[in-house]
C-alpha cells in the first residue's frame, strides 16, 4: 500500500511541477511579447523621424522600395496587378467551361460503356408509311368525285354530252330497282 501511496504522490508533485513550468512559461512569452512590440514601436518612430530629417515620408519611402525592387512605380504596380487578375479570372473561366464540357463527355462515355442504349430506330419508314397513307386517301377522294352537271350555253341551252350516262334504266340487263311500287307495266307482267 505504501508504494501505491508514494506513486501517487510522485505523480502529485510531477503534475504540480507541469503545471508551474507552464504557467512560468506563459508568463515570460507575455513579457516577452510586450517588450517586443515596445522596441518595434520605438523602432519604427527612430526610422519615421530619420525619414523626417531626410525629408522623406512613409509614402515616398514605399514608392523607392518598390522602384527599387521592381523598377515600377506603385501605380503602375497596381494597374499590371489588375490585369494580371484579370487575365486570371479570364483564364479559371475558360478552364471551368472546359472542364464542364470534359465533364459531360466522361459521363456519357462511361454510361455508354456500363449500359450500351438501344441503337436508334430509323424513321424513314414511318415517312414512307405516311406517304403511302396520303397517296390512298387522295386516290379515294379522286374516286368519288361527283359527276360534272353540264353547263349552259349563252342562249341557255344544255350543251349534251356525247356519250350517254350510265344509269341502270338504260341498261337492259340490269333490273331497275323501285321503291316498293310497282309500275303499269309491271303489273301486268305479274298477272
Amino acid at each position: 500500500m505504501d508504494e501505491v501511496k508514494a506513486m501517487a504522490r510522485a505523480g502529485e508533485s510531477v503534475g504540480r511541477a507541469v503545471g508551474t513550468g507552464f504557467k512560468s512559461a506563459r508568463h515570460g512569452a507575455k513579457r516577452a511579447s510586450e517588450v517586443g512590440m515596445a522596441l518595434s514601436k520605438h523602432a519604427a518612430a527612430r526610422a519615421e523621424q530619420e525619414l523626417a530629417n531626410r525629408g522623406i515620408s512613409t509614402d515616398e519611402l514605399q514608392e523607392r522600395i518598390a522602384q527599387r525592387a521592381t523598377g515600377m512605380s506603385r501605380k503602375e504596380l497596381a494597374k499590371r496587378g489588375r490585369k494580371a487578375r484579370k487575365q486570371w479570372e479570364k483564364k479559371t473561366a475558360q478552364s471551368r467551361k472546359q472542364l464542364a464540357k470534359n465533364t459531360i463527355a466522361a459521363r456519357k462515355e462511361l454510361a455508354a460503356r456500363i449500359e450500351p442504349g438501344k441503337p436508334k430506330r430509323r424513321k424513314w419508314p414511318w415517312v414512307l408509311l405516311a406517304l403511302a397513307g396520303l397517296v390512298a386517301a387522295a386516290a379515294v377522294a379522286f374516286s368519288r368525285r361527283p359527276e360534272e352537271m353540264p353547263v349552259a350555253d349563252a342562249n341557255g341551252d344544255f350543251n349534251r354530252r356525247d356519250t350517254q350516262a350510265r344509269h341502270r334504266a338504260n341498261r337492259p340487263d340490269v333490273p331497275a330497282q323501285s321503291d316498293g311500287q310497282q309500275s303499269p307495266v309491271e303489273a301486268e307482267r305479274s298477272r
